[in-house]
């Protein structure tokens, strides 16, 4: 007997991620975990080239912007604290020199744009349901910048508009891109922030706007349960960080091992393992310091695994 509820891989789904295609992920810091597990493993993943993203809303209207290919200018930043900033963007962006926080944005733009044009799956995961809108003209922020509460409201967005927005974007997907399928996650982290309470609506919202998707768009999208097994799977608090809000290290792996067997077949998942090995030697550094010699490292374990030719070359 099992003294926990196990949550099973999904399947029909096994071989949706593999080598011949990109992964464009899409979403909150569970995204950026899982996302750099599977660039460890030299898939050709872009995990969210605007930053990481939290609610439906910017989620959208990030997506909205690859398949538009909206260039951005120096007058969609605003200043604040001596540097500029972008609403719809990680602060990671952010700089002082205008020029070149547009410069690496249309770059980080143009290559999701390359890469959804050769994707077999698009990922998203949504964090919350609160959206943060400006108090001058209303529109919903990605990222705050520590700016002043006074500068937005506070609102969470209902199933009915998060079904409604994204049914939009499932038609314009479907149009563009007939054969890509969006795997939709919730993700496990909390966001006490908003209150124990208003976590769980939020939630709980989430929940309920995916099923309605997943729902109508059966050929389209699927929903990952990565919340799920967060939740009822690894029920305890050690499986969480040392801030009792995120999973731990132990627990994201747990949780990519499910979304692997999901959606790679047992080849793919054989010849991420080996790509793993081969990312752990290059990113190893010896007990004095010095850096490896790459090339050599490559060509030996090449030597041993030549079938991994070609996905170490789409690595260089």
């Amino acid at each position: 007997m099992d003294f926990r509820t196990i949550i099973p891989p999904l399947k029909g789904h096994q071989g949706l991620v593999g080598y011949s295609h990109s992964t464009v992920m899409l979403g909150s810091c569970f995204t950026d975990n899982v996302g750099m597990r599977l660039q460890n493993a030299m898939f050709d993943c872009n995990s969210n080239p605007c930053g990481t993203l939290y609610n439906p809303a910017s989620i959208a209207s990030t997506l909205l912007d690859i398949l538009y290919e909206r260039p951005y200018n120096e007058n969609d930043l605003i200043e604040y604290n001596g540097l500029w900033h972008s609403f719809s963007h990680h602060s990671k962006f952010s700089g002082n020199d205008k020029a070149e926080v547009v410069r690496r944005i249309n770059e980080a733009t143009n290559g999701a744009i390359k890469s959804l044009s050769n994707a077999s799956v698009l990922i998203i995961t949504f964090g919350t349901a609160w959206i943060y809108r400006l108090k001058e003209g209303n529109g919903v922020v990605a990222n705050c910048h520590k700016m002043p509460a006074s500068t937005f409201n506070r609102e969470m967005l209902s199933p009915t508009q998060i079904y409604g927005l994204w049914k939009k974007m499932l038609r314009e997907l479907s149009a563009r891109y007939p054969e890509l399928k969006v795997i939709f996650t919730v993700s496990p982290i909390r966001h006490l922030s908003d209150g124990a309470h208003a976590n769980q609506l939020s939630k709980a919202t989430l929940l309920e706007a995916v099923d309605r998707l997943v729902d109508e768009f059966p050929n389209q999208a699927i929903y990952f349960p990565a919340y799920e097994i967060m939740m009822d799977d690894l029920r305890d608090y050690r499986f969480y960080a040392a801030d009792m809000v995120h999973p731990s290290e132990v627990a994201v792996d747990y949780i990519y091992d499910n979304f692997c067997r999901s959606f790679m077949t047992d080849d793919t998942i054989a010849t991420s393992k080996l790509c793993e090995g081969l990312t752990r030697r290059l990113n190893h550094r010896n007990l004095h310091g010095t850096t490896p010699d790459r090339e050599s490292i490559i060509a030996s374990y090449l030597e041993k695994y030549p079938a991994l030719a070609s996905i170490v070359a789409g690595q260089r």
